[in-house]
């Protein structure tokens, strides 16, 4: 492509991740523009905009600004393919524009200076020529942080450019590039030297595009079933559940129609939200989902006022509430944009699309949502919503259907009911006692309950007003409620809101209380909404207390490390003092320097510092999962007793004294000729006090000193001779060990230096690992996967306990080697140092008896606090080391358990695999 002649000169591409030129892969809709922060040389913006298939760029050094008065340098720089809108990543050192990427903002434009056309393509890029040529261009600009006009000016210069925020209702004297995160990924460009590159999203995807189609004349809303409780996952969002009346709204050019849940047209009701969708739609069209709320004298949400403004029919008493009771429009949902229908879209992109594209008003609001549910529903109770509405980011718009990918949650259960009739009641409740209501079931109107609470004189003389004038003789119902006194029948074309506990097993409702009477529901559409938790039950997560975190961190306590134990180190933890005592059990170990920096803080990682209260605290949650990777084994300390600027030093052997709880293991030592000692820490005691020794590093044998029918030794002489320890237990390793050690250099190092952690070491580092599991499958073996904690990866093959270190290290050497011969440019086995630059280095010496690797989820002694973390297979893909920090580990295995533990227990046949 001759538009992309220059970009293509400048770059070799199997040495950098950027696209290379290709055509778009998009038919249509409205233009794109990006805004890319790039952590080159010196930090800069990329401002581009599509046309003609490519990305017309500009290096804005400053970044844009919303404020008239700053007059931004821009650069024009070569053409971009259209595909680098979306490109977020490292480009490797000594290659053009070495650095990180980030997409800082992105959204759809149009030229505006004589109106918008984000819905005429081929206008539109026919003003975006006619203007680069003229040096002027001004351009509306929808995105997540740059909205409204801008102006493009060219000096002089050739390729001297100004850009210019117009003056209009965005204009800000805010800085909003300390709005420094990617509109993608969430990540800050500093963050991607030290985690995975997140998974690219196509271009295409960035902004509503596609084949143009028509509005849909009508629609109906996609409706949510009832959740038991918010929770947080991955894969959902939330947004508070608003008390107000549910809309559609269509803007075709001028025409503007707002649909309610029944069809009901509500524009000419209110006429001013009408206007503010008008400008929106800038003259094209526009199809928003969303609530209209109206507002208390206390600034909270009131159902109450909306239906008392939705009554006024004449235009000035509307025009006078619009005045004192304002309505607003809250949008949560974008089904359609110019000419693009987006309702087969999954959830993620509509609410990314929705962001850029609304124009936010006085009168028209995005709504927020957040993938915190338990913190989203406390937010909104606390401001007078009903509730919560949680989505999966990957649902489609269903319209007219009640999805469980869609859960609303409420503190107690509610659901629209047809009234079917009522009772009398006693006393002053004599012309009322008890709605009877029920729901739709095909043609059938079910019974579900009688409604005798929630009334007071007021909604008592209100509803019965509403009931009187649809009294009929038959009963509506299939069947015949069975509750006492006698009944006055009505039409069933009144609907009531209603709260209750449950459903009962008969199929009526337990403790219903009345709420309201909900006019804006077509009573025809009632149906019976089930309590409902997502179809995968995705587990919990959120904000917990210390002792909260230690009971989930716990899906198998064992008798070394109880629940109850970790909640009282916890709490004891808890105590501000610099020393104590901790009580264990029967034990006791004083603990001292308790507010000791082991880790220093960090602002480039954007990490805490982290004292020896922190670590022993992690410890202790983390250890029902730890335990059992360290329990029976060998065990090698990493001490840096002053933290991880001061001394630090392996100890193999303890001489000093030592608790009773401490066990030991005493070993045969071939390189010295005798016995040592080494410890095993087998119990919560042990780990805690090992490391108030300033143990920030755990590191183990790859065999155990335990017989097992697994092992084709039982022998426990580990110290007689050299001779008897081959003999033991203690030579039949349990798994093959595959160490991944990445010597891919940043170019920060000094000399002599090992690599530093850098992204495209360890993505490399993953490429490898995913090689190595194809091979090893091959020959029937399944193998697991953690991070060192820091640049490299292991990877284990468990095994039966049948074979000796020897014949272990000689299977890992076999592998590499047939690996290395198929990947030469990619791995060594080299010793010398040197020789190993730009490579994985496969070192299969760590299969010897006596080498140690980091446990699993021992901390590291690195800045920021990384721990050694085991992942399923799908997890490395987008996986980094500095995504496994102490303080957020626990979090994460109170939602996954500890799998890889599960995988390491199921043993495989070796000698099988190996005859093949």
């Amino acid at each position: 492509m001759a538009k992309l002649s220059e970009y293509s000169a400048k770059r070799r591409f199997e040495a950098t991740p950027e696209p290379a030129p290709a055509e778009p892969a998009h038919a249509g809709g409205p233009l794109l523009f990006v805004v890319q922060q790039h952590a080159a040389t010196r930090l800069h913006y990329d401002f581009r905009i599509e046309c003609d298939g490519v990305l017309y760029s500009w290096a804005v050094p400053k970044g844009p600004s919303p404020n008239p008065a700053d007059k931004r340098m821009a650069v024009f720089v070569e053409n971009h393919p259209y595909d680098y809108a979306s490109f977020e990543g490292v480009i490797p050192p000594r290659q053009y524009g070495a650095g990180e990427v980030i997409v800082w903002d992105c959204g759809v434009y149009s030229p505006d200076e004589d109106g918008v056309c984000f819905h005429d393509r081929a206008q539109a890029e026919q003003r975006v020529r006619d203007g680069l040529k003229a040096g002027k261009l001004s351009l509306q600009l929808r995105g997540e942080k740059l909205k409204g006009s801008y102006a493009l000016v060219r000096t002089k210069e050739a390729k001297s450019w100004l850009l210019i925020k117009h003056k209009d209702r965005f204009v800000s004297t805010d800085d909003i590039t300390a709005q420094d995160r990617s509109v993608l990924s969430g990540l800050r460009v500093r963050e991607l030297k030290f985690v995975a590159p997140p998974p690219r999203v196509p271009a295409s995807h960035l902004v509503p595009a596609g084949d143009p189609a028509p509005m849909p004349a009508k629609l109906a809303p996609m409706l949510a079933e009832s959740g038991e409780a918010a929770f947080s996952h991955d894969d959902w969002w939330w947004e508070p559940k608003l008390d107000g009346y549910r809309v559609l709204a269509f803007v075709d050019g001028d025409k503007v129609q707002l649909k309610s849940r029944r069809g009901l047209e509500l524009a000419k009701t209110f006429p001013r939200l009408a206007d503010a969708l008008r400008e929106q739609a800038g003259g094209g069209t526009l199809v928003l989902d969303g609530e209209i709320v109206a507002f208390d004298a206390q600034g909270k949400p009131s159902f109450n006022a909306l239906q008392n403004r939705f009554q006024l029919k004449s235009a000035v008493d509307i025009a006078n509430a619009d005045r004192t009771v304002p309505t607003l429009l809250f949008a949560f949902d974008l089904l359609y944009f110019a000419g693009i229908d987006l309702r087969a879209r999954p959830y993620r992109e509509r609410r990314r699309y929705l962001a850029q594209c609304l124009l936010p008003s006085p009168l028209v609001r995005l709504v927020h949502a957040a993938p915190d549910g338990e913190a989203m529903q406390e937010a909104a109770l606390a401001s007078g919503f009903e509730g919560v509405v949680g989505k999966r980011l990957d649902s489609r718009y269903e319209a007219g259907k009640r999805s469980k990918a869609w859960l609303k949650v409420k503190p107690v259960q509610s659901a629209e009911f047809v009234i079917g009739g009522y009772t009398r009641g006693k006393g002053a409740r004599d012309a009322l006692g008890a709605l009877l209501v029920g729901y739709w079931d095909g043609d059938a109107l079910r019974f579900a309950s009688g409604v005798g609470s929630g009334f007071d004189d007021r909604t008592l003389a209100a509803v019965l007003a509403r009931l009187q004038p649809l009294k009929i003789e038959r009963n509506p119902f299939a069947e015949k409620p069975d509750v006492p006194g006698p009944i006055t029948w009505v039409q069933p074309e009144l609907v009531a809101e209603v709260n209750f506990h449950e459903w009962t097993g008969d199929g009526h409702l337990r403790a219903p209380i009345f709420v309201r009477l909900r006019d804006d529901i077509d009573p025809r559409g009632v149906r019976r909404s089930e309590s409902a938790r997502p179809a995968e039950s995705p587990p919990r997560r959120g904000k917990r207390t210390a002792t909260a975190a230690a009971r989930a961190a716990t899906p198998r306590t064992t008798a070394s490390s109880p629940s109850g134990d970790i909640a009282s180190v916890l709490e004891q933890l808890a105590n501000t003092r610099k020393t104590l005592e901790l009580a264990l059990g029967p034990h006791r170990i004083r603990l001292s320097n308790l507010d000791r920096v082991y880790w220093p803080a960090s602002e480039e990682l954007e990490s805490p510092a982290l004292t020896k209260r922190d670590l022993l605290a992690y410890l202790a949650q983390v250890s029902p999962l730890m335990l059992p990777h360290l329990a029976d084994r060998p065990l090698t300390m990493i001490r840096m007793p002053d933290g991880i600027g001061g001394q630090r030093f392996f100890q193999k052997h303890w001489d000093q004294a030592r608790p009773d709880f401490v066990e030991t293991v005493t070993v045969w030592s071939g390189s010295k000729d005798g016995q040592h000692e080494y410890l095993l820490c087998n119990n919560l005691p042990t780990l805690l006090w090992l490391a108030q020794s300033g143990t920030l590093e755990f590191h183990v044998w790859h065999s155990r000193a335990k017989p097992a029918p697994d092992c084709v030794s039982q022998s426990t002489d580990y110290a007689s001779s050299l001779e008897s320890l081959e003999a033991s237990v203690l030579n039949y390793p349990d798994y093959v060990v595959f160490d991944i050690d990445p010597y891919i250099y940043s170019g920060k190092e000094a000399r002599g230096a090992e690599p530093e952690l850098n992204t495209v070491a360890f993505e490399k580092g993953k490429e490898i690992a995913f090689a190595l599991r194809e091979l090893l499958q091959g020959m029937g073996l399944e193998p697991i996967v953690k991070t060192s904690g820091k640049t490299g990866l292991h990877v284990f093959v468990p095994i039966r306990r049948m074979i000796d270190f020897d014949a272990a290290r000689h299977v890992s050497e076999l592998v590499s080697r047939h690996l290395m011969r198929q990947r030469p440019k990619d791995i060594t086995m080299e010793w010398s140092v040197p020789k190993r630059s730009g490579k994985i280095f496969m070192d299969h010496n760590m299969n010897v008896r006596g080498k140690t690797l980091n446990v699993a989820y021992s901390p590291r002694g690195e800045p920021a606090a990384p721990v050694s973390m085991p992942l399923s297979w799908e997890e490395l893909a987008s996986a980094h080391p500095l995504d496994f920090r102490m303080p957020g580990v626990i979090k994460r295995l109170s939602r996954t358990g500890d799998r890889w533990s599960d995988a390491l227990t199921r043993k495989q046949d070796l000698e099988r695999a190996l005859k093949k």
